[in-house]
């Protein structure tokens, strides 16, 4: 019997590990709209990773956020984005093969997904909120 499994491609490993962490991006989601961050201050965040050139660069942001926040608002998801960002990494890594452009590569398309999972359940999530008041 032949086996007629095939390798995937790095965009489907990219695909496939963005829909294993779906549930997480759905909690960060929920939990920024729990929070009270406001629309500005999200479509913030996806503008930065969509246009952000290295992977660092949305950390930093992340980190900024949190240090500058007088309400504490980022302080309160900002350890739970830098965790989910944490094992973005952590995935790119084992699937850079060593090769750092590769990683990098693999990390901000991993990152975009996620922004737009993450975004997409927070606006879900006001929307809820005011349908219930």
């Amino acid at each position: 019997m032949e086996n007629k499994t095939r390798r995937l491609t790095t965009p489907e490993k990219i695909d496939l590990y963005l829909e294993e962490i779906y549930p997480q991006s759905i909690i960060a989601g929920n939990e920024m709209a729990d929070t009270g961050l406001r629309n500005t201050q999200i479509r913030g965040l996806e503008t930065l990773v969509t246009s952000a050139s290295r992977f660092s660069e949305i950390i930093n942001y992340i980190k900024n956020q949190v240090g500058k926040d007088k309400k504490g608002k980022w302080l309160k998801v900002g350890s739970l984005l830098l965790e989910q960002l944490g094992k973005i990494e952590d995935k790119a890594n084992k699937m850079g093969n060593e090769d750092p452009a590769k990683i990098l590569e693999i990390k901000m398309k991993m990152a975009r997904g996620w922004a737009k999972q993450v975004v997409a359940h927070y606006l879900y999530s006001e929307v809820q909120k005011t349908d219930k008041e």
